[in-house]
């Protein structure tokens, strides 16, 4: 057997032509655009701070930033949500309380409240023995139950 017959040589010729040439060269701006600029003295915090230790921060940056004025209240106009959809049921009275069973128009799903309670942002206060309000930011809407048969 010859020793270019032996194909551990030729592999071996096939790695040193190609590996040779590639770690002696360093590419070209062309083939690397990313290191256009990049010079020793640019990189110095990456020497100084490796990437990867438990001190390194990130630099102090003294710039101010402007933060709005915050808005006054009073300058918002609040809207109101939408009254909510529901249907008064009944109101239970007693010596301690007043409460009122309303029901969600859309799930069927009663809900028993108690007189200045909240629901979705809307404070229920009972008026009369047939009768609810819900209030908000100066928006009423009254829920009067059935009219007794007579």
């Amino acid at each position: 057997m010859t020793a270019l017959s032996d194909p551990r040589l030729s592999v071996l010729i096939a790695v040193l032509l190609f590996a040779g040439p590639a770690s002696s060269q360093s590419p070209t701006p062309d083939e690397a655009p990313w290191l256009q600029g990049a010079t020793l003295d640019r990189l110095e915090a990456t020497r100084l701070h490796p990437l990867f230790t438990p001190t390194r921060q990130p630099p102090v940056v003294d710039e101010t930033v402007d933060t709005p004025a915050p808005v006054a209240a009073a300058d918002v106009e609040t809207v109101p949500d939408a009254p909510p959809e529901l249907k008064l049921v009944g109101i239970i009275s007693t010596t301690d309380s007043r409460q009122a069973l309303l029901q969600d128009a859309a799930s069927g799903q009663i809900h028993r409240l108690k007189d200045g309670e909240k629901y979705r942002n809307w404070n229920l206060s009972i008026v009369d023995s047939r009768t609810v309000a819900f209030e908000q930011s100066g928006h009423s809407q009254e829920y009067k139950m059935f009219l007794p048969i007579r």
